[in-house]
């Protein structure tokens, strides 16, 4: 179904479209769960270029895809990069939605956990 709206998307709204980033991500979180960590990093970054773009480097949805991406790289077992890109999540989610969101709190804990 992603990859179904994917096309839709990208026919209708053009590569750049941020509606076209949530495809991406959603893609992405399928070859995460699936296993295929590669693979879901590559959808990801995609999401990420675009979010970056459109939105700017302080957007939520920007910490969203820093988060998707911190979990894949711990499922990789590569906690230096878990760790940087979980901290990238959370810079931005304390300073645009502040410390008692519980989007911010969730990756707080998460931040917590690697760094233990």
């Amino acid at each position: 179904n992603y990859l179904k709206s994917l096309t839709i998307r990208l026919k209708q709204l053009g590569p750049g479209h941020p509606d076209v980033a949530i495809s991406y991500s959603g893609i992405g979180l399928v070859h995460y769960a699936k296993g295929e960590y590669d693979q879901a990093l590559e959808y990801h970054q995609k999401a990420l270029a675009i979010w970056l773009k459109q939105l700017g480097p302080g957007h939520p949805d920007v910490a969203t895809s820093y988060n998707n991406m911190a979990v894949v790289y711990y499922a990789k077992k590569d906690l230096a990069k878990a760790k940087e890109y979980m901290e990238k999540a959370y810079a931005i989610l304390l300073k645009k939605l502040g410390p008692n969101h519980p989007n911010t709190k969730s990756v707080k804990a998460a931040l917590d956990f690697l760094n233990k």
